[in-house]
């Protein structure tokens, strides 16, 4: 079902989950703290290929109510408190994601998957 809002007179708007990854990746770039974004498999693959994903680690997940989940994964510089950065990443990532589309964010997973210089 799609949300009156996304409704015009025109025809329907439609934010496809990449558009979202995005916003999310560079969101979770803007913390101090953060070292990259990790990449996964899909992601790797494209690259070497010669396409370039800036956001492909990113899973984005659709809810029946609407409501959206975004499971990131990232590297912490070494000498940050884990515990603060992944709150302030989920922080603005969330506020980014509801800024640009007017989506309801239900939850911001981070996955801490290492340490970097």
């Amino acid at each position: 079902m799609i949300p009156e809002a996304d409704k015009t007179e025109l025809g329907i708007i439609k934010i496809h989950n990449n558009v979202i990854a995005s916003i999310a990746y560079l969101a979770a770039l803007e913390i101090d703290g953060v070292s990259r974004v990790c990449d996964d498999m899909k992601s790797r693959m494209l690259h070497f290929i010669g396409k370039k994903t800036q956001s492909g680690a990113i899973d984005i997940r659709s809810e029946k109510n609407e409501e959206i989940s975004i499971i990131v994964p990232i590297i912490i510089k070494y000498g940050h408190k884990i515990p603060d950065v992944a709150m302030k990443v989920q922080e603005r990532i969330k506020a980014a994601v509801e800024e640009a589309t007017d989506l309801t964010i239900r939850d911001v997973v981070i996955k801490i998957k290492g340490v970097d210089k």
